[in-house]
């Protein structure tokens, strides 16, 4: 699948989707943008612009590192709760490895290492 296809399948999954070539070494890259049910806004860096990025961020996705991160902000803090916190980033995770599968699913195989996509 080219960069357009992958392009088209994240925004059909309701991402913000920018292109760009980081290095001029026609390396294409993206960030990729959705919001958690809660209202934080996810910006996701994949360098290069290929399935199996996404699948290793969603992989190494980390709720608790998640939520430490974002009650450093001190209006984030005032906003959610531990808990509420805790019920948004876990739905955006599960939320994430559902997008996953139906990206491997289109790709023919499990681990994302079947085809680069």
């Amino acid at each position: 699948m080219d960069n357009n296809k992958l392009q088209e399948f994240f925004e059909e999954e309701g991402f913000n989707v920018h292109l760009f070539d980081e290095q001029d070494d026609g390396v294409i890259c993206a960030e990729i943008e959705k919001w958690t049910d809660g209202g934080v806004d996810m910006i996701i860096l994949l360098r290069p612009f290929i399935a199996k990025k996404f699948i290793e961020y969603v992989d190494e996705f980390d709720i608790d590192d998640e939520i430490d991160a974002h009650r450093i902000d001190p209006e984030y803090k005032s906003d959610f709760t531990i808990r509420e916190a805790l019920k948004d980033f876990t739905g955006f995770h599960i939320r994430l490895k559902q997008i996953v599968s139906k990206l491997n699913k289109m790709k023919g195989g499990k681990d994302g290492t079947k085809k680069k996509i």
